[in-house]
């Protein structure tokens, strides 16, 4: 009878694991197909894209950091997890975990020059190099982002 017991609440233990988990991956996004969910312009350049997981489990994609950014602030979404890529690498990392770079010479779809990096020190080090300002995510979110966009658009149509 013990050993049942033990084997039930093992069971559960699992089944509530399972349902509870929140989605820690990125969806995929395919270039020159998927749209940018905040404005409308195709995605075109995979190492500036974006998104976020819903908390449904949906993905909501962008073509930059800062259409994620304007997104989040107008929307409010209610999301389970958040990525950029990394400015260095082009690898997915976490929004949470991210310090951003903003500097008018960064590159990026609809010009807000926002770039990604997995850790502050990396920010800092391309910050002496290149100038800009650095943000953290809190920092981010508060910011006036319509008047990070640079003159015109780099964005082809």
């Amino acid at each position: 009878m013990k050993y049942r017991t033990i084997l039930l609440i093992a069971i559960l233990a699992i089944l509530l694991t399972a349902c509870s988990s929140t989605v820690s991956e990125p969806a995929e996004i395919i270039q020159n197909k998927d749209s940018c969910d905040n404005c409308n312009m195709g995605i075109t350049e995979l190492e500036s894209a974006a998104q976020l997981i819903l908390k449904s489990g949906e993905p909501v994609l962008f073509d930059d950091i800062g259409c994620m950014t304007q997104y989040i602030q107008t929307e409010n979404p209610e999301y389970d997890a958040a990525f950029v890529h990394d400015y260095l690498s082009s690898e997915w990392i976490s929004l949470e975990a991210s310090t951003f770079i903003q500097n008018g010479n960064i590159e990026s779809p609809m010009s807000y020059g926002i770039a990604a990096f997995e850790s502050l020190e990396k920010a800092e080090e391309y910050q002496k190099k290149h100038g800009g300002t650095a943000y953290s995510k809190e920092e981010l979110l508060k910011a006036d982002i319509r008047n990070f966009k640079g003159n015109g658009m780099n964005h082809s149509h």
